[in-house]
């Protein structure tokens, strides 16, 4: 450490006082010069209301002066009295003009007005822009179980269904005796039962078409070597 820093280090109060003391000195004078020149605006602002205050004085003593001669001279003077064209023009000439002082303390509440009349109802504004979704709300709890309704009216009878298979057929019975031998027939030719006697049997031609029951019977052609059983 050289000797310049411990001198420093010993006198670094008395550099912190002088450094104190000149902040606070700056500060007060800048204050200072703040409220003189508030001073000064206010002196200034004071001066313009006076000079004001004179000219509107002097206009309406004018005013009325002319008023005064044309009324003497039987005519109607256009201008107005000033003191009815202006509201409170005493207290505006006056000079030099008064100065706001401090407000007031605070006076009580006046009592409630009268009770105004009902305005007329505005237009109708125009309908706004739909809304977001709202996000969805909770399932509800399941109700209580009705009671059961009246039986119902009988339906009408449906329709018959489809036939169904054909059952298995039976076991085959044995076989009897061998009977006779019966009466032969020509070929194209084949035993079948008569018409007009079922315990009968004729030759008859295979593939012949089968005779009405309802036809009376006739005798149909039979074949040369026709056997009756």
């Amino acid at each position: 450490m050289t000797r310049a820093e411990r001198v420093s280090l010993r006198r670094w109060r008395s550099v912190l006082l002088v450094c104190v003391l000149t902040t606070l000195t700056g500060i007060v004078l800048i204050i200072w010069t703040r409220i003189d020149h508030e001073t000064s605006r206010g002196d200034q602002l004071a001066a313009e209301a006076d000079l004001r205050g004179t000219a509107v004085s002097t206009l309406a003593g004018d005013v009325r002066a002319l008023r005064a001669q044309l009324q003497a001279g039987g005519k109607t003077p256009v201008a107005p009295d000033p003191a009815k064209a202006v509201e409170h023009l005493p207290d505006r000439t006056a000079v030099p003009v008064p100065i706001p002082g401090p407000p007031g303390p605070k006076g009580d509440p006046g009592s409630p007005g009268p009770t105004g009349s009902p305005g007329t109802p505005g237009p109708t504004g125009s309908p706004g822009s739909p809304g977001s979704l709202g996000s969805p709300g909770a399932a509800g709890q399941d109700g209580v179980n009705g009671k059961d309704g009246a039986p119902g009216a009988a339906g009408a009878d449906g329709k018959d269904g489809a036939q169904g298979p054909q059952g298995d057929t039976g076991p085959t019975g044995a076989t009897g005796p061998q009977g006779p031998a019966g009466p032969d027939c020509p070929t194209g030719y084949s035993l079948q039962p008569a018409v007009d006697d079922p315990y009968a049997l004729v030759c008859r031609q295979d593939g012949a078409p089968s005779p009405s029951p309802t036809s009376s019977p006739s005798q149909p052609a039979l074949a040369p070597d026709r056997r009756r059983i």
